[in-house]
């Protein structure tokens, strides 16, 4: 296996860790999901199968979640006017710009993918729990996900404009 960097340690903390933040979510609604998730000795303990299942179920449900927060998270980020309007990319040319530029999206973007993803998991998880809960759940645990969700929200804009504050900096 090819050793943790900043490449595929960038794709793992946008695609995979949203991913199974959803995954796990649904485990507490569904025993199935769970099955997969087990850490336990004896009959339910974890298997190969299992890890390579649920590790492969998070790619893709972090996958289909990076979709949903480009069509709704990253609109509502241009709304509220963090965006790469004015942005050109010729300057990507030379090679130490270009470096610069990978340091950038390493550095900013992959964290705002996370934040964002996770933003749109929690709040998927947590929708399928509530409704299989019929939405009869203590008052705390709705302010601790309110909390939660304003807090990724800020750690994803912030990401996001400083990417941009950046960006607009090498490429100008």
């Amino acid at each position: 296996m090819k050793d943790l960097n900043q490449d595929n340690f960038g794709l793992l903390i946008a695609f995979l860790l949203p991913g199974f933040i959803f995954l796990w979510g649904l485990s507490l609604t569904f025993p199935e999901v769970a099955t997969w998730l087990a850490a336990t000795s004896g009959e339910h303990a974890s298997t190969v199968g299992g890890f390579l299942y649920s590790t492969l179920a998070s790619l893709a449900l972090g996958l289909l979640i990076s979709g949903v927060r480009w069509r709704f998270i990253d609109l509502l980020m241009r709304w509220t006017g963090v965006h790469g309007k004015g942005l050109t990319y010729e300057k990507l040319k030379d090679a130490d710009t270009l470096a610069t530029y990978k340091e950038i999206i390493a550095n900013h973007y992959r964290y705002y993918q996370y934040y964002a993803n996770s933003l749109v998991a929690v709040i998927g998880a947590f929708a399928v729990y509530a409704v299989k809960q019929h939405w009869k759940n203590p008052t705390s645990l709705y302010v601790a996900l309110g909390i939660l969700v304003v807090v990724l929200f800020m750690a994803s804009r912030d990401a996001l404009s400083s990417m941009y504050a950046k960006l607009r900096d090498i490429l100008k």
